[in-house]
């Protein structure tokens, strides 16, 4: 009975945890599989780009300040004078492109905070 009541009072403190998702940890590893599969080949695995082809990450105010142009971009992408980054809204799921984001904002000498999958949803909607 002693058992029950432990499995039982387990598993009400734990699914409010893993109904959240991934913490920043995971997203960061997951991010860095999903950039390096997907982004380091124009942005190149240490974030620095191609000068005059594609912008660097490292150190880049738009990935390092508000979160949420970054975000659409990564949804949306982009057609700008260096050329066009594609949209991936219909090839990375929420929870992905959370991952990545949270990756480039926090991989080399980035210290921005992450993001969630749940901001990704909301600007996925609009």
């Amino acid at each position: 009975m002693k058992l029950v009541l432990v499995l039982i009072f387990l598993l009400l403190t734990a699914g409010p945890a893993l109904a959240q998702g991934p913490g920043p940890d995971e997203l960061f590893k997951q991010g860095k599989d999903i950039f390096n599969n997907t982004c380091a080949q124009c942005h190149r695995a240490n974030g620095e780009g191609l000068p005059n082809t594609f912008p660097a990450l490292n150190k880049n105010p738009f990935v390092l300040g508000d979160p949420q142009p970054i975000i659409a971009t990564v949804l949306n992408g982009r057609k700008g004078k260096l050329g066009q980054m594609p949209t991936w809204k219909d090839k990375l799921d929420d929870g992905q492109i959370a991952a990545v984001v949270t990756y480039i904002r926090h991989a080399w000498s980035n210290q921005a905070p992450g993001v969630t999958p749940a901001m990704v949803a909301a600007l996925r909607s609009k």
